[in-house]
């Protein structure tokens, strides 16, 4: 089952990306005639990868067939993959992800109400920390004041589901567009780490019957590590606040991870304390 969800999700990567890509963008020929299809053919691809057309065509139907790391590097570069789409890719192959150096360490085991003490001394700065479903589980008291509280229900602390569905949390973006962009490019990226989880399946669907919003953003199949953090937030009491968000995971622990929200500027900061001093 896992592995049919990882060859079926590699499949749709590879259409999508060959589907993104000019001919021009790929370094081919310009022809003069008008193409049927945008982006690549199929054909194309395998051509400037170096590979057989069956064999490439196996890979967008999502049959079980082995790959290489050379032929993995070849789409990549072919496809003209960035950095964190080329680790995407790697991993929806199954294949040890290149130039991911990830040093050898214990693990321990951190316990909530550990998370919860760190979550508190950030004081001012809002911070979460979120399970490997994107639930909000532990949350420090600027946090709640910041985006208007978090509910108790199946999906009220969920961080995509606020982001579709909670008129509160998601008019507290300026700029929502981009910002959910972001969001469910991070959260894609999570999914590949987690796909064989039957609850993230399980978001996702149901999600997607309630919100058309998410299907086209999901359909984009953006993905992201979570660099690109900056967001603008509009509190009814403080106004506009520049936010820059940094995502990390507690002793390597990938089923937690702890967000933290630093403000752009001494103005945002000034803003935070007030709203620290509120909560």
């Amino acid at each position: 089952m896992k592995e049919d969800l990882r060859r079926k999700e590699l499949a749709v990567f590879l259409k999508n990306r060959r589907k993104r890509l000019s001919p021009h963008e790929a370094g081919l020929p310009e022809t003069g005639g008008r193409r049927r299809i945008s982006g690549l053919r199929r054909e194309e691809v395998a051509a400037l990868s170096g590979i057989s057309l069956p064999w490439y065509a196996a890979l967008e139907q999502g049959r079980d067939i082995k790959v290489s790391d050379s032929v993995l590097d070849s789409l990549a570069h072919t496809l003209r993959l960035q950095h964190d789409e080329r680790i995407h890719l790697y991993m929806l192959a199954e294949r040890k992800v290149p130039l991911e150096a990830k040093a050898a360490s214990p693990q321990m085991n951190v316990t909530n109400s550990e998370l919860q003490l760190i979550v508190d001394q950030f004081n001012h700065y809002p911070a979460y920390v979120m399970d490997g479903k994107w639930n909000i589980a532990i949350w420090n008291q600027t946090a709640e004041e910041l985006f208007g509280g978090f509910g108790q229900g199946k999906c009220d602390r969920n961080l995509i589901w606020l982001m579709f569905t909670d008129p509160v949390f998601s008019k507290r973006f300026i700029d929502w567009e981009t910002s959910a962009g972001k969001i469910i490019a991070a959260f894609r990226t999570a999914f590949a780490r987690h796909m064989e989880d039957p609850c993230l399946s399980e978001i996702i669907g149901d999600l997607g019957e309630v919100s058309s919003k998410f299907n086209l953003f999901w359909e984009r199949y953006d993905v992201q590590g979570g660099y690109d953090n900056h967001f603008s937030l509009q509190h009814p009491d403080i106004g506009e606040i520049g936010l820059n968000s940094i995502m990390f995971h507690p002793n390597e622990r990938e089923d937690r991870t702890l967000v933290l929200y630093t403000p752009v500027g001494a103005q945002d900061d000034g803003k935070l304390q007030h709203l620290h001093k509120r909560a």
